[in-house]
């Protein structure tokens, strides 16, 4: 009979565990209880190569743990020292923070949750790589790919504001080059037929800002931030002339600035779209007088919104905004999926079914490649890659609006072929 594995740790504290791999490494955690579980705890990665810390850590735990089954509730630690919840509140706080978009702050706040509901308490100077990577592989045993990858990628955004304000040494980062698996990521993408079928089913629903919506979401590839926020002054039609052009033809063009990079872009209207935009800037005109007694200033149009919610006359913006557009998609998508069920095409109902509505873009970027865009423009009409700023006076022959006419007008639909005559 085989004896077991000596322990790492002789005497160990309660709750400690220790286990040895096939590989001849260790694995020490504290592991709570079912009751400390109620309480908020949650497995503990310790350090096998800091035995004398890991005991420490494993008694701080079990007297954390003692009070809280004393009291009925965990205490929280204080925010501003240098713990984890006191990195999240510096970083949050800080001008770094203010400058990225309330939706990506939004993001970062819920992604920042669960790191502050493991590792609150702990002190940032403790976190070493083996812990991080035992964090990684603990995540990938419980958690999908994605969002195994996504908490370290979120753990590593606060230890590097750590290094900034000196909590860290410089170059201290113990989530970088974990050898993280990497997620596979989502390549769905619409077909022509898809498309068609969306914008019926948003017609026959009576969605025509819905309409635009997609339109401009497939014809320009800009994020539904994007759409939803634009207004009717960032939209102009001027003279152009793209190379090839044998000359100047009046353009719909689109000046923006993104919502979630803050940079700027100039897109061409694609001429299929320009229908669905001169509609909707007609309709918002209209809606945008009719809310200022008939009349509205030149001001007043231009910092109208071009997409509106049909369902309640309001704009796309302001609270709940982007639940009422997930809404109203998900009515198109389902409305557009039974249309195709009850033409038999259970395949293409399927996978319209399953269509997000950023897959949009995706498939601007896939139909603009497949139409013979270089991989510079298509980035440069998707804001990839950095863009200069640019006053719309400018926009003539510039270098942006070259690039980004390119991949807009690289959009083919596949003709139908003509039936011979008898």
């Amino acid at each position: 009979m085989s004896k077991s594995p000596r322990l790492l740790i002789a005497d160990p504290p309660q709750l400690l565990r220790q286990r040895q791999r096939a590989d001849g490494s260790w694995r020490i955690w504290w592991e709570p209880s079912n009751p400390a579980r109620r309480l908020g705890f949650d497995v503990v990665e310790l350090d096998a190569n800091r035995l004398t810390w890991s005991v420490r850590e494993a008694g701080r735990l079990n007297r954390e743990l003692a009070a809280a089954l004393k009291t009925g509730r965990r205490a929280a630690a204080a925010p501003m020292g240098r713990t984890i919840d006191g990195l999240i509140v510096a970083y949050t706080s800080s001008a770094k923070f203010a400058r990225l978009a309330p939706k990506t702050q939004d993001s970062y706040r819920k992604a920042f949750a669960p790191i502050a509901q493991k590792w609150g308490a702990y002190a940032v100077i403790d976190f070493s790589k083996p812990v991080m990577h035992e964090w990684h592989e603990t995540l990938l045993a419980t958690k999908s790919t994605a969002t195994a990858s996504a908490r370290i990628r979120h753990m590593s955004i606060l230890m590097a504001h750590a290094e900034l304000i000196g909590w860290r040494p410089e170059n201290s980062n113990p989530c970088t080059r974990l050898g993280m698996a990497t997620p596979k990521g989502r390549r769905q993408t619409a077909s022509w037929s898809d498309f068609d079928a969306l914008i019926e089913a948003a017609q026959i629903l009576d969605m025509p800002g819905m309409v635009t919506a997609m339109t401009l979401g497939l014809y320009t590839g800009q994020r539904q931030t994007d759409l939803r926020l634009a207004t009717l002054g960032e939209f102009q039609r001027r003279p152009l002339q793209l190379m090839g052009w044998a000359e100047p033809r009046p353009c719909w063009i689109w000046a923006l600035t993104r919502q979630k990079r803050g940079n700027q872009g100039t897109v061409v209207i694609h001429d299929d779209a320009a229908p669905a935009l001169e509609a909707a800037i007609a309709q918002a005109r209209a809606r945008t007088a009719a809310a200022n007694a008939g009349h509205a200033s030149a001001d007043a149009l231009a910092a109208a919104a071009l997409v509106w919610d049909d369902r309640t006359g309001q704009p796309f913006t302001g609270a709940g905004a982007e639940d009422r557009f997930q809404n109203r998609w998900g009515a198109i998508r389902r409305a557009a999926a039974a249309a195709l069920q009850a033409k038999g095409q259970g395949d293409a109902a399927t996978a319209i079914a399953q269509l997000q509505f950023r897959d949009l873009r995706r498939t601007f970027g896939a139909l603009s490649r497949a139409g013979g865009a270089s991989k510079d423009d298509t980035a440069d009409v998707l804001g990839n890659s950095a863009a200069t700023d640019q006053h719309l006076a400018d926009i003539y022959m510039s270098p942006q609006i070259e690039t980004s006419g390119r991949a807009v007008t690289a959009l083919r639909r596949p003709t139908k072929p003509e039936r011979k005559k008898a």
